[in-house]
Order: C-alpha cells, then sequence, then structure tokens
C-alpha cells in the first residue's frame, strides 16, 4: 500500500533484471547480435531509469515529508506517479530491446544465394522506426511521473515547515582505537604488498619465470586471506574494521591500492604504444582533417555512427575490410562508438566524393530517403580559428603522433590551402559561391569545409582525397 515500498521494490527488481543482463551481454554470441543495436540502449535505461529512478524517487518521497514534518501531499499521486513511470520505462525498454534484436537480426540476414538480405543500411532504420514513436511515448510517460512527483513534494513542502529533531543514544564504552601508523604497518599490508609485487615483477619477465612469480603471489594473497578468515573470533574486531574508521589510512591505502591497478592496466599499453606507432602503414591527420574531427566530435556524430568493423561476414559484406588496432592509432580517442543509428564509417573514406558529402550535411533527405539524421546547413557558415590549429598539432604530438616541427609550424597555412581546394572543387561542381571572409553560400574556413576533409580521410591514410575533390 505504501508508494515507497512500490519504488524501492521496483528498484531492486529492474537492478536485478540489469545485472542478469550484463553477464547475457557478454557471452560472444549475444554480444555479435546485440552490439551496437538499441538492445543495449535498452540495457542500459533499465538500469538507469528503473533503478537509479525509481531508488531516487522513493527517498524524496520518504525525506521530503519528515524534513517538513507532515505526511505526504497525495499517496494517490504518489501511486499514480509509480505506476504512470513503471508503464514508462516498460514501453521504453521493450521497444529499444524489439528494436535491437530486429536491427541485429536485419543486419546479418543473407540471401539463400548469398550476398546481404538488406544490402543498404536504412531498410533497417525504417523497419524500427516505430519503435522509435513507442520509446518516445515511454520517456514521456516516466517524465510525466517526475513532474507530478515535483508537484507532489512542492505541496508537501508550503504546507508544512522545516523541522529540528534530536535523538537519544546509548553510546557504549568504546575500547581504545589503534593509532593509524600500526594499522599501516600491519602484517596485511606487508603481505598485500609484496604479493602485488611478485605478480606486477611476473607480468614484466619472460614466460617461465612470470608464472613462477604470479603463482607465488596469488598464493600468497589467497592464502593470507583464507588463514585471516579460519582464525578470526566473532567477538574480535578485524583489521579490516579498524582501518574503515581511520579516515587517512583508509584513503591512502585504497589511493595505493587503485595506484597499482591501474598501472597494471595502463603499462602495457605505454610500452606498446611506440612499436605501433613506429610499425603502422598509417600517417597523421593533416592540419584540416584534425581541425574536422573535432568538428566531428563537436557535433557529436560518433553518438550515431561507429568506426569499427567485426570479423563478421555481414559487417565486411557491407562496410569492407575488419578494423584494425593500426586504424585508430593516431585517434585520441578513438571513434570506436557504441551504437549504430547510422552506417558504420570506418571505411567512408574516399567512397563519396567531396559533393555527395556537401550534399548530405546540407540535406540528408536529398541524398537518403528516410534518413533521421538531422541538417548541418550551419556548418557551411560557421568558420574555424586556424591559428590555433598548431596548438592542436602541438598537443597530439605530445601524445605520440608524429608531428614534425615544420608540420606544427606550418599547421594553419597547410590547413588554409586544403581548405581553399575543397572549396573551390565544390563551388566548380556546384555552381555556388565561396569566400574567404564576408557573407557566401560556403566559406572556405568552414567547418563544413574540415569536416569533409575528415570525413574523405577516416579509412585511409592516402593524401589524394584533397587534390581530387570534387571528381573523385
Amino acid at each position: 500500500a505504501d508508494p515507497i515500498l512500490k519504488f524501492f521494490a521496483a528498484g531492486m527488481t529492474f537492478y536485478g533484471m540489469a545485472t542478469f543482463e550484463g553477464p547475457l551481454l557478454s557471452i560472444k554470441s549475444v554480444s555479435g547480435l546485440a552490439h551496437y543495436t538499441d538492445w543495449i540502449i535498452a540495457h542500459v535505461h533499465a538500469g538507469a531509469m528503473g533503478w537509479n529512478g525509481f531508488m531516487a524517487a522513493g527517498l524524496f518521497y520518504f525525506l521530503v515529508p519528515k524534513l517538513y514534518g507532515r505526511e505526504l501531499h497525495s499517496k494517490s499521486l504518489a501511486n499514480f506517479h509509480f505506476w504512470t513511470a513503471t508503464f514508462g520505462i516498460l514501453l521504453y525498454v521493450g521497444a529499444m530491446w524489439t528494436s535491437g534484436i530486429q536491427q541485429g537480426l536485419m543486419w546479418r540476414a543473407e540471401q539463400e544465394g548469398g550476398g546481404l538480405l538488406y544490402a543498404t543500411f536504412i531498410e533497417t532504420l525504417e523497419a524500427i522506426r516505430p519503435m522509435y514513436w513507442m520509446r518516445l511515448v515511454g520517456g514521456t510517460l516516466y517524465l510525466a511521473g517526475f513532474i507530478l512527483m515535483a508537484y507532489n513534494l512542492l505541496a508537501t513542502m508550503r504546507a508544512g515547515k522545516p523541522v529540528e529533531s534530536s535523538v537519544e543514544v546509548t553510546e557504549e564504552d568504546a575500547a581504545p582505537e589503534p593509532e593509524g601508523r600500526s594499522l599501516v604497518n600491519a602484517p596485511h599490508v606487508w603481505i598485500a604488498t609484496i604479493g602485488m609485487g611478485l605478480i606486477l615483477v611476473g607480468g614484466a619477465t619472460k614466460a617461465a619465470s612470470a608464472v613462477v612469480l604470479m603463482t607465488l603471489g596469488f598464493a600468497l594473497l589467497f592464502g593470507t586471506m583464507i588463514v585471516s578468515a579460519l582464525t578470526s573470533s566473532k567477538n574480535k574486531t578485524t583489521w579490516h574494521s579498524m582501518l574503515e574508521g581511520k579516515a587517512l589510512p583508509f584513503t591512502v591505502l585504497t589511493a595505493g591500492a587503485a595506484f597499482v591497478g591501474g598501472l597494471a592496466e595502463l603499462v602495457p599499453t605505454i610500452i606498446a604504444a611506440p612499436e605501433a606507432i613506429r610499425t603502422t602503414q598509417n600517417v597523421p591527420y593533416t592540419a584540416l582533417e584534425l581541425e574536422g574531427r573535432d568538428v566531428y566530435l563537436r557535433e557529436g556524430c560518433y553518438t550515431c555512427h561507429s568506426q569499427m568493423v567485426r570479423p563478421f561476414v555481414w559487417e565486411t559484406a557491407r562496410y569492407g575490410a575488419v578494423s584494425t588496432a593500426d586504424d585508430s592509432v593516431f585517434d585520441h580517442p578513438f571513434q570506436w562508438g557504441s551504437r549504430r543509428i547510422g552506417p558504420d564509417l570506418a571505411h567512408v573514406g574516399g567512397r563519396y566524393n567531396n559533393v555527395w558529402h556537401y550534399r548530405h550535411m546540407r540535406d540528408p533527405r536529398e541524398v537518403t530517403a528516410g534518413s533521421n539524421m538531422p541538417s548541418y546547413t550551419h556548418l557551411a557558415t560557421e568558420t574555424l580559428d586556424f591559428s590555433v590549429t598548431a596548438d592542436k598539432l602541438r598537443a597530439h604530438r605530445a601524445v605520440g603522433v608524429p608531428y614534425t616541427p615544420q608540420q606544427i609550424a606550418s599547421a594553419a597555412d597547410d590547413a588554409r590551402a586544403d581548405a581553399h581546394a575543397i572549396a573551390e572543387g565544390l563551388g566548380r561542381d556546384l555552381g555556388i559561391e565561396t569566400c574567404t571572409e564576408g557573407t557566401c553560400e560556403l566559406r572556405e574556413d568552414s567547418r563544413m569545409v574540415a569536416v569533409i576533409a575528415y570525413l574523405q580521410r577516416i579509412g585511409s591514410p592516402r593524401r589524394d582525397t584533397v587534390a581530387q575533390g570534387g571528381a573523385r
């Protein structure tokens, strides 16, 4: 009968569903179907809306009346909020589950004689469009429920006033607490340090000695845990319980453990990065391409497009060769993505000419009927500040991209020259007015020109994208 308990019970249920679904999605065959689809959106929002949202609502309904010294303004409204939001979540998540499975099955569907059954990406989008409308309805219901909650809580606050209360607590005589220094110097810390040290050293040595050292390290850690568990007494305060009561030592040791874990994750990539750069066949982005990549990130293009082709027949047939680490060796950060509302762009460079990209950015539906991509007409007149381009190259060089001092020094001039070549080709092929200053249909130093340069480069280390311009 209590709406607070309804929210808590449902929140726990959604949490349980999400935590069960997580390991399910880690199975290779399930991940192959679900990854990049709306299934992942359903999974995330079941946890975010059901667990986090409902637990927060329950806490608000509990705390506000306590703080203002009166009953909740309307339990009926709180119950209505619960059922409205629950129905909204089910519509939202159910639509995205359905959409995701349909996407995954359509992407991999093949004809009897071979070849993709749905060759164009837009066919998938048109098939799941009703599910997006259902998602909108579900999300609106969920939002409406929280608006009701806000009204209910405000009415409760207005009818009451903040209260102060006190509670008498009987405190037992506490045993003398150990000093923080003694906790840090305890045998537990030394054993853990030696064990983790053996594991880290083992990870940096050759195979035979690595196995021995890492085995000793794990044996020491787990053996100590078992002995400690068997010898502990219920009536005796454990070392960890005492440590939790000491803020500074606990913070120091926790930070140390996080540092060791982070070091174990970072060191292999730091060691491997110089070798990957030395052996790569790829080349760094030009100054204009780097500016275009920043526009791509600024506009959030990565939220709808991925840049990673997985080793599946239906992916290579649609997008090209399987992606390798070499493809993104100079990307900071990489653009692998997590969802495909639009097609993968791992090998889009050189697939279409500059005119196609210009038209697609201005009016996606002119190029692809049924597209739900927004128009980016504004990019044609929004200008870039090439005076900071050299700083961007310098920043990338600091993280390992092999830009030379000459490339950094001439970055602004190089970017302007490449932009002029692209804009001039577009103006000639489309019959539009271009300019370097003032008002015109396409500015040479515009974000549109820069992002076209970047799109022509993705997945292609070649340098002829600018020179060939609209003829490509």
